[in-house]
């Protein structure tokens, strides 16, 4: 055919061509993993999340300025616990994105997928390094390497390295699904079962030492060292707290890729379990606040002499931090 008959053609439309379906952009998605299907009205459920957004970040915000602007408070402990405060503050992210969309009409899409799986990796790995950082203040003196341990700049690199190698996971991870959508629920259930299973079993490995030496040296001194129990009990209960608030919603979504039709893991249910995980930020901080002999001397000390006298007037008990 010549070039002007096929010109002429064209123009007449008298020549179609064969339209192939496209695959969808896969920018356009919802979220793929964490996905909650509200059964809430609207109106109640944007309520319950200002609630949620507004006692989980002021609480942790407390927390984290009282150890970051009190000096004596700067301690490596303690510098986990500003890192577990800022990942419990991630998951209240998604409160935020609805309070803005209710207040101002801006919709952030943000995808939920980075928001819940960081902030639990990230949390439950600096509980069990919390524990292994209170026994290692306790016996550094037995220990060859619990000076360096515990040192500010080591703490430091570690929060890092706890933060970076969590997300490079998940990257990863997620990366993955854009390829290999089919594997996605294997790779999923795999990582929740990595995550839950090694961090519980050495949190539960340093109770164990942790309360076992502790005993020795009630046996050898004739009473318990109360303020390394007391941030032990602390510890513990922070530790059931996030099985019992932030876990269920983790492994309700893996179950749900392994049998979709499971009774324990519908979509009202995991409703549920996602808004009680949204409220382990406003636990973690009561029980903080409530259990801490460390934070009262601080909030005590605030409320006599002011905020002027930091420096002078805080002396904390523990043989963990400096005294000044």
């Amino acid at each position: 055919m010549e070039y002007s008959n096929l010109v002429h053609l064209l123009n007449n439309g008298d020549v179609t061509f064969p339209i192939f379906p496209t695959k969808p952009s896969k920018k356009n998605r919802s979220t793929k993993i964490n996905t909650v299907v509200l059964s809430l009205s609207l109106s109640d459920a944007r309520v319950i999340n200002l609630i949620l957004l507004v006692l989980g970040t002021s609480l942790n915000l407390l927390i984290i300025l009282i150890i970051v602007c009190v000096r004596s408070a700067r301690t490596s402990r303690n510098f986990y616990i500003v890192s577990l405060a800022c990942s419990n503050m991630i998951i209240l992210i998604e409160p935020l994105e609805e309070v803005l969309k209710w207040f101002f009409d801006v919709n952030m899409k943000l995808n939920m997928d980075y928001v819940c799986i960081i902030s639990f990796d990230v949390s439950i790995i600096t509980i069990a390094i919390l524990k292994f950082i209170q026994y290692i203040g306790i016996f550094r003196d037995r220990v060859s390497f619990g000076h360096a341990l515990l040192k500010k700049y080591t703490t430091v690199k570690g929060i890092l390295l706890i933060w970076s190698s969590c997300i490079i996971s998940l990257a990863i991870s997620l990366h993955i699904y854009d390829y290999f959508e089919e594997d996605m629920p294997d790779i999923y259930i795999c990582i929740t079962i990595m995550f839950i299973t090694m961090p519980l079993i050495i949190s539960l490995s340093i109770d164990a030492l942790t309360i076992y030496e502790l005993t020795i040296l009630k046996e050898i001194e004739g009473s318990w060292r109360m303020d390394e129990l007391r941030h032990y009990i602390m510890l513990v209960v922070i530790a059931i707290a996030f099985i019992l608030i932030r876990m269920p919603y983790r492994l309700a979504r893996a179950i749900n890729f392994l049998e979709p039709k499971a009774s324990c893991c519908t979509d009202d249910k995991r409703e549920v379990l996602y808004f009680m995980a949204k409220m382990y930020p406003f636990v973690f901080s009561l029980i903080y606040i409530s259990l801490s002999n460390e934070f009262h001397e601080i909030i005590m000390t605030i409320l006599k002499h002011g905020c002027q006298k930091f420096p002078r007037e805080i002396r904390i008990s523990s043989n963990d931090n400096v005294i000044v």
